[in-house]
């Protein structure tokens, strides 16, 4: 605890002493009290007295019209009560009037003039923003940003900005009465600085403000390693703020006149006015210092010599050690850095070190900047401090997280009764269960959310981003999980983690119909085959009955074969039919021999191609590999807008490839589509081929066997955890990753959604993969049945009709004989 400082008493019992020995007696001081502290010096003066009587007025004057008719105003006040000192913060009317009266003003704020007669208890702002300048060249930073509610905030700009080697980043935060747009303002500076690899922050902002900034930075993650966080605090004003933030594992640098969080009988610990009143009890006892010395002086000449004893000062304070410039500025003092870190589990570290215990936070004093020192080497001097050794949390550690998502199977889906549910629970898939896992293991909640323009992520023309990157860099979502391949122009927008799985692009498309004909029995032998048996036949036939007719018989019973009765025989053997008829000569039954040879091959040869053409279905695919597409203009191709695939076809240098973008691109743009689902929309009405990735593509085929995947797979790229660039809990989520591969939960998960495939394998014709025969396959034997049916029918009712007729003939011709013979009877 820091000891009070003694020289309030001191000077007390100097002014006793004096007024033991000296002659005269004191004069009754009038006291000139500046805006509403007047109830502070109250109580102070209740608690310490001066050593000469006084009274307080408050100075008030009608509203002016002008800063002249202020002036003015301020001027008759002073004269008509005869004001001798004049204390409180710094009016820049009532400044300028007590320096023509020569009255001297203890301000307790600063001020941009130098007036002779105006004393600041609070140091210049430049000689914090020279503190701050000199810290951040000890610490060789090379960028940094600022936040600012105010003009004080330029000075330091302006200070930051001279060192040419530091690259400075200020954000200024408009004040605003609707607390919304103020945070939405705040994230969107964050967000920027993030994205520009920002670490170092310097907050010169209200409490108020303060608290908003230090809240979205913890939404995003940024109150861990390695963010630095400064604040300009001359007296504990912002110890409120920081107890709304007992997690934080990065260490607040305040600069404070004060030593952070300080202790003392003026102002009391949990007293929100601790630097206003330390301020006023300093001013008080510098005044009271001067007392002694303006006893016996004539009234007129108490307030002259009470500024030249005010530039003889040099006394500790409550604020530090006070001493005045020629110009009235305070100098000789000291600028305190400290370091306040705070604590998860407050218990293990209360009992072991109480004095670094304060208010909830451990506290270090990192060092002091001295403002006399002309060198500014020796301006800043920083202590040697030994922490405490801390175990490093997770900074996402039992809080709520954005993650965001996209719509794509098996990754992320809709339950079939999202409707009836809420929040997480409406999701299924590959991404939800990673974070699932991911989440158990580092302990913390997320929130699930799919993005709005329902894109993965490009970089337009303005150079801002869509999609999920988009989101991601805009602040709205902690972390991405998709599908979402990892590749050199992302990288530089955002970081990735480990990949969880590694993905190639393929070619899907539609499974061919395989061709139906009614006379598929007659495609195991070749037309010419069909031709040449024919001819075989008719010529067969012939020679046979040739043969038979001038040959020598060798069983004179044995029936002749007649030309008609050749082509039957020949005709029969040919189907192992049998007939009445058969040869009865020796040539004719060589030739038949080598007739029934011949069958014997060609049937047998019939019945085996028959049954490996009925059993396996065959597909003619016209697209044998991925570089076929690019030589052919029948089937077209194309892939997601926008989308990581993409850019390949964009990039490449591979000549068919550029091709196809060419194609994809100039020739035919309504190829591309705007998201997978009109890719597969486009590849079931046929004739187009989609590129994708070989995660989608495979489950795809799973899901639904009108679809087949093409390859050879291309272009492998990782699928990784997106988050905002410089995210230290990156390296956490890439280590929950390996820790979920190595125990084999990532293959688990695989197998889950990627199921055994279920569809036959078209392209490959083994006996797994065999058919019955469909009544479509030998639909022509039965129309050649049908056929013969009916020409049998027909040439049987041919022959009826023509016994009848030939009966008919009969008849008439007996009827005519008949007439014939009674005509020669009569």
């Amino acid at each position: 605890m820091e000891q009070r400082p003694f020289g309030l008493l001191l000077v007390i019992g100097v002014s006793v002493l004096f007024c033991d020995v000296t002659a005269g007696e004191p004069i009754r001081l009038k006291i000139g009290i500046v805006g509403t502290w007047t109830p502070i010096y109250d109580e102070l003066l209740k608690k310490t007295g001066l050593s000469s009587p006084w009274d307080l007025t408050n100075i008030t004057i009608p509203k002016p019209k002008s800063q002249f008719d202020k002036m003015l105003k301020v001027k008759d006040f002073l004269s008509d009560h005869s004001i001798d000192v004049i204390l409180g913060p710094y009016d820049d009317a009532t400044g300028i009037v007590a320096d023509k009266l020569r009255i001297p003003y203890i301000s307790t704020t600063g001020s941009k003039r130098n007036l002779k007669f105006t004393f600041q208890i609070l140091p210049p702002l430049e000689d914090f923003s020279q503190a701050i300048f000199d810290m951040t060249k000890s610490y060789k930073w090379d960028k940094v940003s600022l936040f600012y509610d105010d003009l004080r905030g330029v000075y330091i700009m302006e200070q930051l900005l001279t060192n040419h080697d530091l690259m400075v980043k200020s954000w200024h935060v408009e004040y605003d009465q609707n607390a919304k747009v103020i945070e939405k303002q705040v994230r969107d500076h964050l967000v920027r600085m993030r994205q520009a690899f920002v670490q170092k922050s310097i907050i010169f902002c209200s409490k108020e403000h303060t608290e908003i900034i230090l809240d979205q930075a913890r939404s995003l993650a940024m109150l861990s390693q390695p963010s630095e966080w400064f604040f300009y605090d001359p007296g504990d004003q912002l110890v409120p703020v920081f107890k709304s933030f007992p997690d934080v594992f990065v260490n607040f640098t305040v600069f404070g006149l004060m030593a952070f969080d300080s202790r003392n009988e003026i102002a009391t610990f949990d007293d929100s006015r601790r630097l206003n009143i330390s301020l006023a009890a300093d001013s008080l006892q510098v005044l009271n210092a001067t007392l002694p010395n303006i006893r016996g002086v004539p009234r007129n000449q108490a307030a002259v010599t009470i500024a030249e004893e005010l530039r003889k000062i040099r006394l500790p304070g409550y604020t530090g050690d006070i001493e005045f410039g020629p110009d009235g500025r305070r100098y000789n003092y000291t600028i305190k850095l400290s370091e306040i870190e705070g604590l998860d589990s407050l218990q293990t570290y209360i009992s072991r070190h109480q004095d670094m215990w304060k208010n909830g936070f451990l506290l270090y004093h990192v060092g002091v900047w001295k403002s006399h020192p002309l060198v500014a080497e020796e301006r800043i001097q920083f202590e040697e401090v030994k922490r405490l050794n801390r175990n490093y949390s997770f900074p996402l550690k039992g809080r709520t997280v954005s993650v965001v998502m996209i719509l794509e199977k098996p990754f992320t889906m809709m339950k079939r009764d999202y409707m009836q549910r809420l929040g997480n629970d409406r999701f299924e898939g590959f991404a939800v269960d990673l974070i699932t896992e991911v989440a158990k293991m580092l302990d913390f909640n997320f929130e699930i959310y799919l993005v709005h323009d329902g894109k993965f992520g490009q970089k337009k023309e303005n150079g801002e981003w869509n999609g999920m990157i988009g989101e991601l860099l805009a602040g709205n979502a902690t972390m991405l999980v998709a599908p979402l391949s990892i590749n050199s122009q992302r990288e530089e927008a955002v970081d990735f983690t480990k990949p969880f799985m590694t993905r190639y692009i393929s070619v899907l498309m539609r499974v061919p119909q395989s061709e139906q004909s009614y006379f598929e029995f007659l495609n195991p032998l070749h037309q010419n085959v069909w031709y040449c048996t024919f001819g075989a036949f008719i010529v067969v036939s012939v020679i046979l009955y040739f043969l038979e007719r001038f040959g020598i018989r060798q069983n004179k019973d044995y029936p002749t074969i007649s030309f008609r009765e050749s082509f039957w025989f020949v005709f029969g053997s040919l189907l192992q039919g049998n007939t009445d008829s058969s040869p009865s000569t020796l040539p004719g039954r060589i030739l038949t021999s080598a007739w029934w040879f011949f069958a014997l091959i060609l049937i047998s040869s019939y019945t085996a191609n028959l049954a490996a053409f009925l059993t396996v279905k065959k597909i003619n695919t016209p697209i044998k590999s991925v570089t076929d597409l690019a030589s052919q203009t029948k089937i077209k191709y194309g892939t997601v807008k926008s989308s990581g695939i993409m850019f390949f076809f964009k990039n490449t240098n591979i000549e068919h490839f550029a091709k196809m973008w060419t194609q994809m691109s100039e020739v035919d743009p309504s190829s591309m589509v705007d998201d997978t689902d009109k890719g597969f929309q486009k590849v079931k009405e046929g004739n187009y081929a989609f590129f994708w990735d070989t995660t989608v593509n495979k489950y795809k085929t799973i899901e639904d066997c009108q679809f087949m995947e093409i390859g050879p797979y291309f272009d492998p790229k990782g699928f990784g955890i997106g988050v905002p660039p410089g995210a230290i809990y990156r390296e956490d989520l890439s280590m929950a990753i390996l820790k979920l591969s190595d125990t084999g939960m990532l293959h688990q998960l695989e197998n889950k959604w990627w199921p055994s495939k279920s569809c036959p394998d078209l392209s490959k014709p083994s006996a797994d993969e065999t058919s019955e025969l469909s009544i479509e396959s030998v639909a022509g034997v039965f129309f050649i049945l049908l056929g013969g049916i009916a020409l049998a029918g027909i040439v049987c009712g041919f022959e009826h009709f023509a016994k009848i007729v030939k009966k008919a003939a009969k008849s008439n011709r007996v009827v005519n004989i008949l007439h014939t013979l009674d005509k020669f009877r009569n």
